[in-house]
């Protein structure tokens, strides 16, 4: 029987020199256990985890480990991808039945704390269990574990590649007497390959484990694996690869997921239009992603070159291609997280922080555990204080069901209209399936992979594109819209084929215009007074401004004021109360009084932009009539200085400079910094040119024309955009009401 390797009862003996306070350890265990318990105080986020347990039922109910994907929707489906996650989505559907949401939160906590249970076990083992640096590095590693918090067989992927690394690296550390466990690698990957796609990535882990364990035989001697220990990892390795086979789909489900991860057009086309795909390093860091791995790397390079001559190539390899992975993509963030927190300790047990013999060393050993509690302390009040104060959108620090479902949308439907023919948007289908199915099927869902044939057509949909197109081709009684997709919100209702029904905290339920609504049934759910999350009521007070439901954001406003007092929220309130303030006034014609609000929201929305540019063109037309002739020019300079490609400014600006110029030919009139004169023909010409060839724009080109041949011999009218009031009419008629302007000159 071979002994244990030369590397292993060394790497233990010096960290067992450095003797370090159970106190210290004590209170980092407690920082990191808080904060997990409080960070991931999360409801359920996205609508993934409601398919998942619908899979598992109809598992269940029709004796099947196959699901067929084309019977849950009314739309074109496929069953050409193949997506293996019925263990998870049976376990899901059979905890919530016996523990409801209770039991998924005990589960994602539990999962969460394997990772520093790993770490305990694997310190204890390391004889690196007091030592700071171990629970700081732990912190970190919990903080950015935040991806796989979701209630989704990701969560089963994080459970399951924490346990791989940490059975890697116990291997490691024990040598011959634990090669029993390299066993487990097959059996983790047997059950992993029926739980998530992620299990490629313990695929990749274990293929760079052993390439690295191959290299060390050449470059590293002295960090090989005992000889008994190797020859039952090539065999357990060899099983492993064979367990990628042992799923209802047999050799088809590995050979998919190859295609599907080639980084061709198509597969990047696809990837984009999911969230997850966006880089951590892309947006901002309010969660930490950037700061914690910057620091992990900070902290892994000082690791890997104090301990350079014992470079162990497993390690390496490994860290080089998780935390590539890591900067790519949201959804593959997590897998990093026990591949650096379990070699980080590796590294952390060969040698002693700092050598006995230097002459900081009694000094530097007071210092460090202080230093790391302060550190952890820094990190863990930030990410706690961001995840009270500005959560992500539709979350809070808490339970439940978070407002990314449509809850009491659902609700309304079910009740209502139970055998509508329902069209939705993206977020809205994975709960509104759960809820209905089998008695309604849906448009869409977070799915996405049954209808990968049509799914661009669909996302151009939701962007508003293209919405006759869809409307015609896919004919609905009902649409349950998300408030977010504020431009097909906007096309189906001003349409006159839609009207609103019902709106909550998350979508608007639209139904056909000659369907009747339901009487005596409030139109507004009253869940949306109960606010959570500032993000995402501000969606449901934005919508109930352009429907121009003042009672309904008046509440809301007043709400969002007693509910958000710090001055964190200053900012957020007045955005709000300017938006509630010039929407308002500007529905109600009241235009002077909607400038102030506008002005300090030009800059935040376009819609306020072009709203504010109509306020200036209505008050230029009034000062006009009164006969105000450079008041209306100033405001029609601000209008066209707001946005200068607007053809209502170039007609408008033209003829009211021609008509000064006309009364005072001395008259000089520049832009407003006074480095430009002002010409009416340019304006005037500008008109002409680039103007669409539209009805209202049409009737205004004979005016523009005469003016500039010089044969217009009164004050011509301006052109002004249709009053809100008003909604889309005849531009025409307004004309003829508004200026009185003769029919023959129209």
């Amino acid at each position: 029987m071979s002994t244990t390797p030369s590397n292993t009862n060394p790497m233990l003996s010096t960290s067992n020199q450095e003797k370090w306070h159970w106190g210290w350890a004590s209170l980092l265990i407690l920082i990191i256990l808080i904060t997990l318990a409080f960070r991931y105080a999360l409801p359920i986020r996205d609508g993934d985890i409601w398919f998942h347990m619908l899979y598992g039922k109809y598992f269940l109910e029709n004796k099947t480990l196959i699901a067929d994907h084309t019977i849950f929707s009314w739309t074109p489906t496929t069953n050409d991808t193949i997506y293996c996650t019925w263990l998870p989505d049976i376990f899901f559907y059979l905890l919530y039945s016996a523990f409801g949401l209770k039991g998924l939160f005990v589960l994602r906590y539990a999962c969460l704390f394997s990772l520093v249970l790993g770490c305990y076990l694997y310190a204890r083992n390391l004889k690196i269990v007091l030592h700071p640096i171990t629970w700081l590095i732990c912190l970190l590693a919990v903080l950015m574990s935040y991806t796989a918090a979701f209630i989704k067989p990701e969560i089963i992927s994080y459970l399951l590649m924490t346990l791989l690394v940490w059975n890697w690296w116990h291997i490691r550390s024990r040598g011959d007497e634990v090669w029993k466990h390299v066993y487990l690698f097959p059996l983790i990957i047997l059950i992993w390959v029926n739980s998530h796609g992620g299990f490629i990535f313990g695929a990749v882990f274990l293929f760079l484990a052993g390439s690295g364990e191959l290299l060390n035989t050449w470059f590293a001697s002295t960090n090989t694996l005992a000889p008994r220990v190797r020859k039952h990892l090539a065999v357990a390795l060899l099983l492993a690869a064979i367990m990628v086979l042992v799923t209802p789909y047999g050799f088809h489900y590995p050979v998919q997921l190859f295609f599907d991860l080639i980084p061709n057009q198509a597969n990047m086309d696809f990837n984009n239009k999911v969230a997850a795909y966006n880089s951590p390093f892309a947006t901002s860091d309010s969660y930490l992603f950037a700061t914690c791995a910057n620091t992990v790397i900070v902290m892994m390079v000082f690791l890997f070159f104090r301990n350079f001559k014992k470079i162990e190539w497993s390690n390496l390899l490994t860290n080089l291609v998780f935390a590539f992975l890591y900067t790519r993509f949201f959804r593959t963030t997590f897998f990093w997280v026990p591949v650096f927190l379990f070699s980080s300790l590796y590294m952390l047990s060969l040698r002693d922080t700092l050598p006995s013999r230097h002459k900081y060393h009694r000094a530097f050993h007071k210092v460090l555990p202080i230093v790391s509690v302060t550190v952890c302390l820094l990190f863990s009040s930030k990410i706690l204080y961001n995840s009270v104060v500005m959560p992500e959108k539709f979350l809070w620090m808490g339970f439940g069901i978070s407002d990314f479902n449509p809850v009491t949308e659902t609700e309304y439907i079910k009740k209502h209209f139970p055998k509508a023919r329902i069209g939705n948007s993206y977020d809205q289908g994975a709960y509104l399936l759960w809820e209905l199915w089998p008695d309604n099927k849906v448009f869409f869902d977070a799915r996405h992979f049954p209808y990968k044939n049509w799914s661009n057509d669909f996302f151009n949909f939701v962007n508003g594109v293209n919405v006759e197109e869809m409307l015609k081709k896919y004919p609905s009684d009902l649409w349950c819209i998300g408030l977010m997709h504020r431009k097909l919100l906007w096309k189906l209702l001003s349409s006159g084929d839609w009207k609103l029904a019902f709106y909550g905290k998350n979508s608007a339920v639209l139904v056909r215009a000659d369907i009747l609504l339901p009487a005596n049934t409030p139109r507004v759910s009253q869940k949306v007074f109960e606010i959570r999350n500032l993000a995402s009521v501000v969606e449901v007070f934005r919508f109930a401004c352009s429907r121009k439901d003042w009672d309904t954001a008046d509440k809301i406003l007043e709400v969002i004021k007693k509910t958000y007092t710090g001055d964190v929220y200053s900012v957020g309130i007045k955005w709000a109360t300017n938006m509630y303030g010039g929407m308002k006034a500007y529905h109600q014609g009241n235009y002077e009084e909607a400038l102030p609000y506008l002005e300090s929201m030009s800059e935040s929305s376009m819609i306020f932009k072009y709203m504010l540019t109509s306020c200036y063109h209505y008050l230029s037309g009034e000062a006009w009539k009164r006969g105000e002739d450079l008041k209306a020019l100033g405001f029609a300079k601000k209008a066209w200085a707001l946005v200068p490609d607007n053809p209502y400014s170039y007609y408008s600006l033209g003829a009211i400079l021609w008509q000064i110029q006309q009364m005072r030919p001395d008259y000089k009139v520049s832009t407003g910094d006074g480095k430009v004169q002002l010409e009416w023909r340019e304006f005037l010409l500008e008109y002409l040119r680039s103007a669409p060839k539209e009805a209202e724009f049409d009737a205004f080109r004979p005016l523009a024309q005469v003016m500039l041949d010089g044969q217009m011999e009164s004050k011509p009218p301006l052109l002004i955009p249709p009053e809100p009031e008003r909604g889309e009419s005849n531009h025409r008629e307004f004309l003829q009401e508004k200026y009185k302007v003769d029919k023959a000159v129209l």
